[in-house]
Order: structure tokens, then C-alpha cells, then sequence
């Protein structure tokens, strides 16, 4: 079944280091350079907050738990309740009580007990942590849980929500290593979480970075940190909760198209080069990038790039820079370190294990492109081939396509891809292909191949035209698109 995509917005303005246009919230008491005036705007663009009346937005005005309640049902699209919660000090016919039903038909709240739901209430910076916590799922953290100061101040049934509130990026803590649980959210302080949290998993449409990014590779550090690749401005951007910001890569001098041409040259983050930067990948202390065009695996450190010098036992070409590679792409890393790289044109996949040595996995592939390690196998979008396999003990393994090029849903063996360059796999096998020919992203479940989302030449939506790397996070299909200049972002389990 097609589904059209949604799209995160990664922050276009802040990616490049310029200006944000002006977008002065139309509220009296909200300064257009305040630190919650962004926030403030996106919010009552996207309908999620309003005014407390005569042109005002009561900033330092504490939010309350109906406030809040009408919020997050906002952001939940207004679903109806099936009944009523059954809250005491809930009014019949308030202005709050379908959403104060609709979060706790959810799970979002229970209440204080008693029957009572306390909607004049100030919400806490925990309970915030909370009800956001419970809108997106429960989730884990996204790395390593931050050790509060404060941490004994902290409610235990909130511990995991704050953990993952701070590391997705979407509540910060308050300074000096404090969380201050306890606290009183204002209406600016909620209106950034709010900011934060609708455009980690919400937001309808946006673009990534700007009109000139080509988004190829993309992987998540520990922190929750995207790390994508762009191929037209030669660098690795990181974001993190809307913001963007250029992690590794300097500018280089514009060709005649004023498209960057890129380089060569090994030195600190900023004044690295390269030349088409494809996939990305964790490996040793750092961030591999497959530089294609430099024929090249590049290794991103704490403040330096340098190239990957790998030796071998095999008749495998070499160069003064160890091995070399033609036309590296897809990366993936196991869970003992190694790290596989697609040797495109050489149509094999090779090795490099933490020391350096890099052996042969499998040859005689036809232009394999992406990678993804799960379960003690390698799956490869082999796009020469217009099919999809695994690599388990050295054994290759057709997993979906006829190899024959179209667009076909349907048994495994049978269904037909064109060209597909990128691939991920869940925590339950499920395998997700960027089927880039077609202008589709595909699913291989239980044996069979669905189509999740299609370019229609009929629609006037953004949609996905060249989607290349692909990242699987808290449910959440990213899809780096170089044509669209856009990540998206597909729910997969969502229903039509």
C-alpha cells in the first residue's frame, strides 16, 4: 500500500549559518530577539498555542495542566475520547475536557487520584518530561542516560522520561548539572519543548537544511545526533533537535554551476575535504565517510578527518594510502567494531576490522550500494542487480527481487526493485530498501514486498524522488532524499 511521506524539518536557516528570516510573534509582551520568540511564532503558526487575550502570550505566566492537556491533544491531531475520564474537577462542557478525556484514554495521565485531574495545576518540568514521554511511545533514551545533580529530586515513575526528553534533545537541563524537577513550566519554557518535540516527530513538510543540500547518508550518534551526508556541498551536517550545524568538512570554491567542487586534504574538521561524501557510519572513535568520488573511506574524529589506511593479506589494489577502493558507498558497522564497505565498482564488499586489516567479503556482485549489519548478517541493496541480499558467512543470499528491473509488490522472489541504493533492517527483521529508480521506499515483510511510499507524478506533494540512506529511530523511517533536498520521515506502521 503507497503512502505519502512526512517530512522533519532540520532546520534550513541554522544548518548554514544564516540569518533567520523575521517572523515577529503578533504578541505585545514577546520581544522578536527573545530566547522563546522562535518558538513562541512556531507555535502559533502550527496552531499549538495561542494567546492568553489583548495581544498578549504571558511568557513567564506558569502553563498549567489543562493548558497543557489542550496543547498535546493539539499535537495528537484532536482525536475524539471514546468516553469521559471521569475527573471530578473536570467541567462538563470546558473548553480543556475532550482533550483532558482524549490524554487519558491515551495513557498520557492519570491524574493526581481521588478522581481528581487538577486542571489550574502548574505542570512541572518532570510531569512536561512525562506526558511527552507517554505521546511518543515510551521510548529509550537515545544514549546514555545524564546523571542529574538533582537526580534524587526526581519522581521514579519520571526518571525514564527525563532521560529521554534531555538526550532526543527536546528538554535541556537548568545549569550547574540540574534538572530542577520540580519546577514550574512557563508558557515560553513550554513553547520550546513544544518547538522541539513537534519537529522530532511531527512536522508535515519541511525541507532539510536548504535547497542546495543533497542529503545521500545518514546515522544517529550516541547523544541522538543525526550525522548526514550531503553530496552538493561536500560536508557532514549534525542535527539535533531542529538546530543543524556543519560537523565535519570545509567550503570549498564553486565549479561553473556554483555547486561546490570539493577536495582532498586530511587536517581538523573544518579544513578537511571532500569530494562526494556518500554514507556514514560509526567506527573505532569515530564516524567513517565513504568519499566516492576520492575513492576513499574517510574517518571523522573529536577534531580531525583523516583517511582509513588499510592493509591486507590479498592481491587487493594498493595505493601510498593503503587499499584502495573504487567508488566506496554504503557503510555499516558490527557489533564487534568492523566496519563494511561497499566496494562499488570493484562489485565486492569489503572489511576494515579496528586494526586497519581489510579483507574481502563477497565478490562478483553486481554495483553493491548500501549496507546494514543485523543479526550476524550483512544486507546489501545490490543495485546492479535490481534485487536485495544478505551476506552470512560468506554466503550470499537472495532476500527480495526478481532481478529483473520494475515495480512489483508481492512474493519475495517475484517483486521487482530498479536501482536500489540504500537499506536498513528493524529490530524484527523487517527490511526497508530504498528503491531508488523507482522513486520509492519498499518493505520486505514476513516474504513479501510492499511499496510504503511512491513518487506520483499526479500529486502536487513533495515526495520522494531519489531516496538514498535510510535510518530506523524510535519507529521512525528517516529517508535522505539528494533530489528532494529533503529527509523525510515515514512512519511505517502508521495506517493510511
Amino acid at each position: 500500500m503507497k503512502r505519502r511521506l512526512t517530512a522533519a524539518v532540520l532546520s534550513a536557516a541554522a544548518a548554514l549559518g544564516l540569518a533567520a528570516p523575521a517572523h515577529a510573534a503578533d504578541f505585545s509582551d514577546v520581544a522578536p530577539g527573545a530566547w522563546y520568540a522562535q518558538a513562541v511564532d512556531y507555535c502559533q503558526t502550527q496552531g499549538l498555542m495561542s494567546g492568553t487575550g489583548e495581544g498578549r502570550f504571558s511568557p513567564g505566566a506558569a502553563m498549567d495542566r489543562a493548558m497543557l492537556a489542550a496543547v498535546l491533544h493539539r499535537v495528537a491531531g484532536s482525536p475524539q475520547a471514546s468516553e469521559a475520564a471521569g475527573f471530578t474537577d473536570v467541567n462538563p462542557g470546558s473548553w480543556y475536557e475532550q482533550a483532558v478525556n482524549w490524554a487519558a484514554e491515551a495513557g498520557i495521565t492519570s491524574g493526581y487520584g481521588g478522581g481528581r485531574f487538577g486542571p489550574g495545576g502548574p505542570v512541572t518540568r518532570e510531569q512536561l518530561a512525562l506526558f511527552l514521554w507517554r505521546l511518543a511511545g515510551s521510548p529509550g533514551p537515545e544514549g546514555s542516560a545524564q546523571s542529574w545533580a538533582d537526580q534524587g529530586g526526581i519522581s521514579p515513575y519520571a526518571l525514564q522520561a527525563v532521560d529521554w526528553a534531555h538526550s532526543a534533545g527536546i528538554l535541556s537541563g537548568v545549569g550547574g548539572g540540574r534538572f530542577d524537577p520540580q519546577a514550574h513550566t512557563t508558557r515560553a519554557q513550554a513553547a520550546v519543548v513544544l518547538m522541539n518535540y513537534n519537529r522530532l516527530y511531527n512536522d508535515q513538510m519541511l525541507s532539510l537544511l536548504d535547497n542546495l543540500c543533497a542529503p545521500s547518508g545518514i546515522t544517529a550518534m550516541e547523544d541522538g545526533t543525526l550525522l548526514i551526508t550531503d553530496v552538493y556541498n561536500k560536508v557532514v551536517w549534525q542535527v539535533k533537535g531542529g538546530a543543524s550545524s556543519v560537523y565535519a568538512g570545509g567550503g570549498t570554491v564553486a565549479g561553473p554551476y556554483g555547486q561546490p567542487v570539493g577536495g582532498y586534504n586530511d587536517a581538523g574538521l573544518a579544513q578537511s575535504y571532500f569530494k562526494y561524501p556518500w554514507a556514514v557510519a560509526p567506527f573505532l572513535d569515530g564516524y567513517a565517510v565513504s568519499d566516492a568520488e576520492n575513492n576513499a573511506v574517510r574517518l571523522i574524529r573529536t577534531e580531525s578527518i583523516q583517511t582509513v589506511n588499510g592493509s591486507t593479506t590479498e592481491r587487493l589494489a594498493t595505493t601510498q594510502l593503503g587499499v584502495a577502493f573504487a567508488y566506496p558507498t554504503g557503510l555499516a558497522a558490527d557489533e564487534e567494531g568492523n566496519l563494511y564497505v561497499s566496494d562499488t565498482h570493484n562489485n565486492a564488499v569489503r572489511k576494515i576490522s579496528p586494526k586497519g586489516v581489510v579483507a574481502t567479503v563477497a565478490e562478483g556482485l553486481s554495483e553493491p550500494m548500501g549496507l546494514c549489519w543485523h543479526d550476524g548478517a550483512l544486507y546489501v541493496a545490490e543495485s546492479g542487480a535490481d534485487r536485495v541480499v544478505r551476506i552470512v558467512k560468506g554466503r550470499v543470499e537472495l532476500v527480495a527481487g526478481s532481478g529483473q528491473p520494475g515495480l512489483a509488490d508481492g512474493p519475495a522472489a517475484q517483486a521487482a526493485f530498479s536501482i536500489p541504493q540504500g537499506i536498513t533492517v528493524g529490530g524484527d527483521g523487517t527490511v526497508y530498501v530504498s528503491d531508488t529508480g523507482n522513486s520509492a521506499v519498499r518493505r520486505v515483510r514476513g516474504g513479501v514486498v510492499d511499496t510504503l511510499a511512491a513518487r506520483d507524478m499526479a500529486s502536487m506533494d513533495i515526495c520522494p524522488v531519489s531516496p538514498v540512506g535510510l535510518l530506523l529511530r524510535q519507529g521512525r523511517l528517516y529517508v535522505c532524499d539528494t533530489f528532494s533536498h529533503r529527509v523525510f520521515v515515514l512512519d511505517p506502521e502508521k495506517p493510511e
